[in-house]
């Protein structure tokens, strides 16, 4: 009988190990679920707008690619884009290259992002109705 305890016990063990693994692996895959779903949201709203100058507008294009103005469009900046851990990444073609990280976070629908002295900026969606020149002027 010790035999069969013994094969008991490691059969056990080994399927403890595999239960742990597999939960490791489903906490990672929905995190990045998480940020993929960010991700396309800041992509489906397209451009916002910051609320405290409304000149300064990010407009997300595509996953990973998007523009931004600091004067209501007259000179327009390509930056990419990546979100991680809670992080909006941002590496933009400006006179020099800039890099950027902030904590950021979604927030009825605004994207807030978070300095690193605790402040914050909010950014708004921007409307189409806003960015739309009517036909008859």
């Amino acid at each position: 009988m010790e035999r069969k305890q013994k094969i008991s016990i490691i059969v056990f063990v080994i399927g403890l190990v595999a239960l742990v693994a597999g939960i490791v692996f489903l906490v990672l895959r929905l995190s990045q679920q998480v940020a993929l779903q960010d991700g396309e949201y800041l992509v489906s709203v397209g451009s916002f707008q910051r609320e405290d100058e409304p000149g300064v507008i990010w407009d997300f294009t595509e996953i990973g690619k998007g523009k931004l103005t600091t004067n209501n469009h007259l000179n327009d900046y390509d930056f990419i884009w990546a979100l991680e851990d809670g992080k909006i990444k941002i590496e933009t073609a400006w006179l020099y290259d800039l890099n950027d990280e902030y904590e950021y976070r979604l927030s009825s629908g605004n994207l807030i992002l978070i300095r690193d002295d605790s402040s914050e900026v909010k950014f708004s969606p921007r409307s189409s109705v806003d960015t739309e020149v009517s036909e008859d002027n």
